[in-house]
């Protein structure tokens, strides 16, 4: 089904992945704009030390008796002799320079060293230094990734939306068929239920009549899986007070007929006066569709125990047959497997059942051997019990 949700999470694969290929180009912007900063830095620099040497031979000119050495908040500079001993210096103590290159930084600073002429203090060069702030390159990329995801956002929002829209459609349209296909089922299937009842009362023990009465009541778990997955998101969330004793023993005796139909002999271990404040339509997920398994699956004249037990706050419901066995138990609560497709179904039955179970937080175990059986466990916590 798509959905608003499926939508939100196409945009955000397509603005990733966008960005992903997106980045390569801003890499290099960055690398530009660092290095274009690098040299600004550079530049401001040289003008600054050009401009303390300034000072120093406009000093000599003019023969004052004090010469205010040039402050700054930007830079800090400091002047040294031939020994590079400093005669002046606005640096810290702790300062170390290297003095082999023009230009050199670490990651905190940026310094230029600049030879001077014969001067009156006697100073070999000046080094001026400025703090790395490459704070202004990281906001506009910043701004520029910001842009760029809410461009590639809209465009991927819109291409998406007019994409998807048929497909919408025609899910809704699929949505409408089934739900009247549905509705229209629901009639019929009762009326051809209460009939054969009826029929049965006249003609007793009637082997073909009994065999209709069993595929009709097959077609209605199907039609209830259905109709469950196809409200499932309808927030029916309603619980109430459930004697699941009598509950489950009433669903036995529903499916007696088709444990009949292939001789099968269902056997009862069910405690009394076990009340459970659940979900009644979701009950009857977990209870119609593995008794309907069970049957399913069964051998002819062999036996399908059922037991339920109430131990430690805790109810335990199991499903036990002697049928065909499975293969491999990891799968088969996978939405649409089935195990052997000659018995029919859809295959959505125990993906309702594992995610009713996930949802009330129901512990579910497998045991099988190929022509041996299965075993289903329920355990239900003491969160649902009264």
């Amino acid at each position: 089904m798509i959905n608003k949700t499926n939508d939100t999470k196409f945009i955000v694969i397509q603005v990733v992945l966008t960005l992903s290929i997106a980045f390569i180009p801003i890499y290099f912007y960055l690398d530009a704009s660092f290095e274009n900063q690098n040299i600004k830095d550079k530049m401001m620099l040289k003008n600054y030390s050009s401009s303390v040497v300034s000072k120093i031979r406009l000093f000599e000119e003019e023969n004052s008796d004090f010469f205010y050495y040039p402050r700054s908040n930007i830079f800090t500079s400091a002047i040294f002799d031939e020994k590079n001993k400093p005669i002046f210096s606005l640096f810290n103590a702790n300062d170390k320079f290297t003095f082999e290159s023009e230009f050199f930084n670490d990651l905190k600073k940026i310094c230029h060293k600049q030879y001077l002429q014969n001067n009156i203090f006697g100073a070999k060069y000046i080094i001026t230094c400025k703090d790395i702030n490459n704070s202004q390159v990281i906001y506009n990329t910043i701004i520029l990734i910001l842009t760029m995801t809410c461009l590639i956002f809209l465009s991927s929002f819109f291409t998406i939306k007019q994409s998807t829209e048929p497909y919408k459609k025609l899910n809704h349209y699929l949505d409408d068929f089934l739900k009247d296909a549905m509705h229209e089922l629901k009639t019929p299937i009762g009326v051809a239920r209460v009939n054969i009842d009826l029929l049965q009362m006249r003609i007793k023990e009637d082997k073909h009549l009994l065999r209709i009465k069993s595929a009709l009541k097959n077609m209605s778990i199907i039609y209830e899986d259905l109709e469950y997955y196809m409200q499932r998101f309808s927030g029916i969330e309603e619980k109430k007070d459930i004697d699941l004793s009598l509950f489950l023993d009433k669903r036995v005796d529903f499916f007696n007929d088709l444990a009949t139909a292939k001789n099968i002999h269902l056997i009862r271990d069910i405690q009394s006066n076990i009340i459970l404040h659940f979900n009644e339509i979701e009950l009857y997920r977990i209870i119609d569709n593995n008794l309907s398994n069970a049957i399913k699956y069964s051998k002819e004249k062999s036996t399908i125990t059922i037991t339920l037990q109430k131990s430690e706050d805790k109810i335990h419901l199991i499903f036990e047959d002697q049928g065909i066995g499975i293969k491999d138990t990891s799968k088969i609560f996978d939405r649409y497997y089935r195990g052997d497709k000659i018995t029919g179904g859809f295959g959505i039955g125990l993906s309702i059942v594992k995610n009713i179970c996930v949802k009330n937080n129901i512990k579910i175990s497998v045991a099988s051997q190929i022509n041996k059986g299965s075993t289903f466990s329920y355990i239900i916590d003491n969160n649902f019990l009264l």
